[in-house]
């Protein structure tokens, strides 16, 4: 399956940065082996407006792949002035956008 393949995840996710350059070096496509064997890759976002390790992931749903947003537990609070809430906004934004832009790559490869 192309959205299990790191060469396919690591071609639509440089589509996506070439769409939204400023994102380059934010976000990069890590190989991992799930537990069933199956090849698989992850994509990790460094986010600007907080330090939580954030990924995307398939997974499957219903019998059909969805990209799923994985939010890693912090040990300590976040505490953010209005700016770094505006930050986050944005970030989660981008973070949106790339995950319904791997869903649609996914969804028109099967």
């Amino acid at each position: 399956m192309p959205y299990r393949d790191p060469r396919h995840v690591e071609a639509w996710v440089g589509e996506f940065l070439h769409a939204l350059p400023g994102l380059s070096g934010r976000i990069s496509v890590l190989p991992e082996n799930f537990a069933e064997g199956s090849e698989s890759s992850v994509v990790v976002v460094s986010l600007e407006g907080a330090s939580t390790v954030t990924s995307l992931q398939p997974a499957i749903i219903d019998g059909r792949p969805v990209w799923q947003t994985v939010f890693e537990p912090r040990d300590l609070p976040i505490a953010l002035d209005s700016a770094g809430i505006a930050s986050l906004a944005h970030d989660l934004t981008d973070l949106a956008t790339l995950c319904t832009w791997l869903q649609k790559r996914t969804e028109a490869s099967l």
